[in-house]
């Protein structure tokens, strides 16, 4: 049964071929964030956990979850006059993920930190960058970047995140993370990627819009793998006490990422 408002109420999975290419694309890049990112191994080896990683991710995921809801809300209006279910969908959508920081909130006052102290840290230069790619493109093209970052969330959350917390639950116990198991459960049983999908799928009516999508995700798969190797520089590597060593972590690792990645997409 859904736990939401916002659950798939689509009948058949939209444009099942192209989502066949997007699955595959995905899954290569998980593979290669695994192959070459360093210390993501490490995410899946139990001796290797790091508690001030995983706080730094948890909250990385709040801030991530509050920037987005100041920009669903631009989604929704966006088709409010050019498609009105679609503007429901999203809004509906927008609304309960803006909510689910609070569930990461809860794990983190577990493991001791306060909501002065969560707030207070500034987000990574590279969710920065992320937004700044979300208002961009907005400004000059419309939502569909925006869009599709719900939909890579969706996906690659679902695909890591247990292993993930498996590993994470044998350092700070299974009752300290039931705020990201929750979150998982709520996507799962509302069926999110494929409702996601289904919704960015209105609005993909050609073979160049299928090409500008797989070009919107290459680039946010890179901004995403960036942020991982800014949070881990700043708390294993040390970076974190040099500013401007760590300023340039995150473009040096997304132009990278981004290079390989659209070798990926079109091999």
């Amino acid at each position: 049964m859904p736990r939401s408002k916002s659950y798939n109420t689509y009948s058949n999975l939209q444009r099942p071929e192209f989502r066949k290419r997007v699955d595959e694309l995905l899954l290569k890049f998980e593979r290669d964030f695994y192959e070459k990112s360093k210390g993501a191994e490490g995410m899946l080896d139990a001796s290797r956990f790091d508690m001030d990683l995983y706080k730094r991710h948890n909250v990385e995921t709040m801030i991530r979850i509050g920037l987005k809801r100041a920009v669903d809300p631009l989604v929704a209006n966006y088709w409010a006059t050019r498609d009105p279910q679609l503007c429901k969908e999203w809004g509906l959508y927008g609304a309960e993920e803006g909510r689910h920081d609070r569930m990461f909130a809860g794990d983190l006052h577990k493991v001791g930190m306060t909501d002065e102290e969560i707030y207070a840290i500034r987000p990574t230069f590279a969710t920065e960058l992320l937004n700044g790619y979300f208002y961009y493109t907005l400004a000059t093209e419309g939502p569909l970047a925006s869009m599709i970052s719900g939909f890579y969330l969706e996906y690659i959350a679902g695909k890591t995140q247990p292993d993930w917390l498996d590993i994470m639950e044998q350092h700070v116990g299974a009752g300290n993370t039931k705020g990201a198991r929750a979150h998982l459960a709520l996507d799962e049983d509302d069926d999110h990627v494929d409702m996601v999908w289904n919704m960015i799928m209105r609005v993909i009516k050609d073979e160049a819009d299928e090409e500008r999508f797989v070009e919107h995700l290459t680039k946010i798969n890179a901004l995403f793998v960036s942020y991982f190797v800014e949070v881990y520089a700043s708390t294993i590597l040390g970076a974190g006490k040099d500013p401007s060593q760590l300023a340039q972590v995150a473009p040096a690792s997304s132009v990278q990422t981004n290079l390989e990645s659209r070798v990926s997409a079109t091999a």
